[in-house]
């Protein structure tokens, strides 16, 4: 499983995710969250579903792997979203992408990452995206 957003450090933490897929030979989910503070009507929906399904698709081009994408549209923060999606499921691993926050910035604001680590049932890879 790979949590994606549309930055630089998730595309790399996906390119990663794509190595190691094609190696072991399985698919990927790539799982993006969306978090609502009030209802939203199913066009919006609609169309935040499928722009994510393009931005995704454009990922794999020329790249032979099998991969679902899953757009997870709740009132939950992104790491619970995130942590509930992957029970259950048969991941190996659960690749995130990280980028450095001050510690004020992770007070106000909390960090997916450190939630996702420390909640997941699953072993966690964090790729740093400290401009490589």
């Amino acid at each position: 499983m790979v949590c994606y957003e549309d930055t630089d450090v998730s595309k790399e933490t996906l390119r990663l995710a794509q190595k190691y897929a094609k190696e072991w030979q399985v698919a990927i989910d790539v799982v993006c969250t969306y978090r609502r503070e009030e209802p939203l009507a199913i066009s919006e929906i609609n169309d935040m579903e499928e722009a994510f399904q393009t931005q995704i698709k454009e990922q794999f081009i020329d790249i032979n792997i099998k991969y679902h994408a899953h757009l997870l549209v709740d009132f939950y923060s992104a790491g619970e979203q995130l942590v509930k999606f992957s029970e259950g499921k048969d991941y190996e691993f659960i690749f995130i992408g990280i980028s450095k926050r001050s510690k004020v910035g992770k007070l106000l604001f909390g960090s997916t990452a450190q939630y996702i680590i420390l909640n997941a049932p699953y072993p966690v890879i964090t790729v740093n995206g400290l401009g490589r």
